[in-house]
């Protein structure tokens, strides 16, 4: 045992000679000093090993234990130091303002300045390749895509169409789906997992899974058929892409906003409804006059993150139409692609970009507005 003892000794004094010539070493500047410390360093590790190697079974076990202990000792030493300094920047600053740097930086990096190479690269003539051949026009883009593009203009009323079609049509079925759905029933649980089952899916599948029935020979138009109707080419058809797109759009996002209402209308105090019902009131007068207006502030948000979500609608058309035919189905998300990555317009894009954004933000602070008043 006493032996033991004194291996320990031993390799706590050879290492405590490494750690202060390792300490030494960072903090001498002088060329020759450092290399004085340096050979010591060196022949202290020689000496460590040495001994180390002439160590056999208990030794060497009790060797690897004692360095093993003096690890634990620096990790906790280590840690101890990082507590101090957590608890000074705690005591220094709001712990909430550290826990949100992942989220700022993921808004500074990926969204605000983007947003701000777009204001700045709509005067130039970006060439992304060589940056430094980019070339200052001024409001040229601008010119070009607001008095010029035609195609600009008529992407710009499909999107308007597009968003207030696929708007009021989900608005419309979330509602009565969702009033439905909100009994707690293995049944409704059912059709909710069924309802929601489309929206977890990836948009380019559903796209094609919709192509396919869309086809001319396809099951929609077999459907018609049997009723003795003509199914038109849905997706190639200028009068009939855009819709299709729309509901398809609207097909998928069901689910998805049908559990939001779900979950505001289950949040919504049962004594109303039941003095609605002691008061004899029809379906459609508590629909109308208590359940729609106490569930104004979920109906916002959906209305908000739906329309916001129609501006910027571009998987949907670009699996299923690629703004076709004739530019009927094309929209200002997909001709803002079709700009910058397809024709390699950068300027045109982000000038189309902004036009995209200033939109959203219009529409997004009148229908706060909107649903205020009505609250």
């Amino acid at each position: 045992m006493q032996n033991l003892r004194e291996i320990g000794s031993r390799y706590n004094d050879l290492q405590d000679a490494v750690d202060e010539l390792k300490v030494a070493l960072r903090k001498c500047k002088n060329e020759e000093e450092r290399s004085n410390l340096r050979r010591k360093l060196a022949d202290k590790n020689r000496k460590l090993r040495q001994f180390k190697a002439s160590l056999t079974g208990q030794e060497l076990q009790a060797y690897k234990d004692y360095r093993t202990i003096r690890r634990e000792i620096k990790r906790c030493e280590m840690l101890k130091r990082y507590d101090k300094i957590e608890s000074k920047v705690f005591h220094t600053i709001n712990p909430a303002y550290i826990y949100m740097l992942p989220a700022a930086f993921h808004s500074i990096f990926f969204t605000l300045m983007p947003f701000i190479f777009m204001i700045v690269g709509a005067f130039f003539k970006l060439d992304l390749v060589d940056i430094k051949n980019s070339k200052f026009v001024g409001l040229w883009n601008f010119r070009m895509v607001l008095i010029r593009d035609d195609e600009f203009w008529r992407a710009f009323g499909n999107t308007f169409f597009f968003a207030v079609i696929t708007v009021f049509l989900l608005m419309v079925v979330t509602i009565f789906m969702s009033t439905w759905l909100s009994s707690n029933t293995k049944i409704h649980n059912i059709a909710q997992t069924m309802i929601f089952t489309p929206h977890i899916s990836s948009m380019v599948a559903v796209g094609i899974l919709w192509v396919l029935m869309l086809d001319p020979q396809g099951i929609i138009n077999q459907m018609l058929a049997f009723l003795g109707i003509k199914g038109p080419n849905w997706l190639m058809d200028s009068r009939t892409s855009l819709l299709s797109v729309a509901l398809v759009t609207v097909w998928k996002s069901i689910g998805y906003y049908c559990l939001i209402l779900i979950a505001g209308l289950q949040s919504l105090p049962k004594d109303v409804y039941e003095a609605a019902k002691l008061d004899k009131a029809s379906k459609w007068t508590i629909l109308r006059k208590i359940t729609l207006p106490l569930l104004t502030p979920t109906l916002s948000f959906v209305f908000i993150m739906k329309f916001i979500n129609s501006f910027k609608s571009f998987a949907a058309i670009d699996v299923m139409t690629q703004g076709g035919p004739q530019g009927s189905s094309m929209v200002l998300g997909y001709w803002i692609y079709n700009a910058g990555r397809v024709k390699f317009n950068y300027g045109f894009a982000m000038v189309g970009a902004i036009v995209l954004t200033i939109m959203v933000a219009i529409c997004t602070v009148l229908a706060n507005k909107g649903f205020k008043k009505e609250d």
